[in-house]
């Protein structure tokens, strides 16, 4: 979660540095909340009693359709934004802490993981514990992107 915000952040600077356009709150905001938006399926826990994560929010094939209403719809860079962040985060899933991402579902539920964090993490609602509150390789990395996607921030803001 350190890194999707953190690379919202970086995005949005970026996208905004791309189309010549200023990097407004609103716009910083989108680009996290695009970056979030296939962790909304955590919502499931509170409505079902039951872990979900990694579903149907996490399949990338299921955002075609609302990458192109993005296009149809909204500004370029907004647009771009929305694409960039959604798809930034699966691959950030497709890396770490041991569940992978299935890409070519609904070909085939095959999970693809690129690199696994060494201790396996549960998967159930204790994983933010297990893995963003305990020292471990890729939490460095998280908090680390977050760091300089703050800084980079900060001086554009200045």
């Amino acid at each position: 979660m350190p890194l999707d915000i953190g690379v919202g952040i970086l995005l949005s600077l970026g996208v905004a540095e791309y189309f010549g356009i200023e990097a407004t709150p609103l716009l910083i905001a989108f680009g996290i909340a695009c970056t979030l938006l296939p962790d909304i399926d955590i919502l499931t826990i509170p409505l079902f009693g039951k872990w979900h994560h990694r579903t149907h929010t996490h399949y990338p094939i299921a955002y075609l359709p609302l990458v192109v209403l993005a296009f149809v719809f909204l500004d370029p860079a907004y647009a771009a934004l929305f694409t960039l962040a959604v798809y930034a985060h699966l691959i950030h899933d497709t890396f770490g802490i041991g569940w992978g991402i299935a890409w070519l579902w609904p070909f085939s539920r095959r999970k693809f993981l690129f690199y696994a964090a060494r201790e396996t993490i549960p998967d159930d609602s204790n994983w933010v514990r297990h893995y963003y509150f305990r020292p471990n390789l890729l939490a460095y990395i998280e908090y680390g992107v977050l760091l300089v996607a703050l800084i980079a921030l900060a001086r554009h803001l200045a």
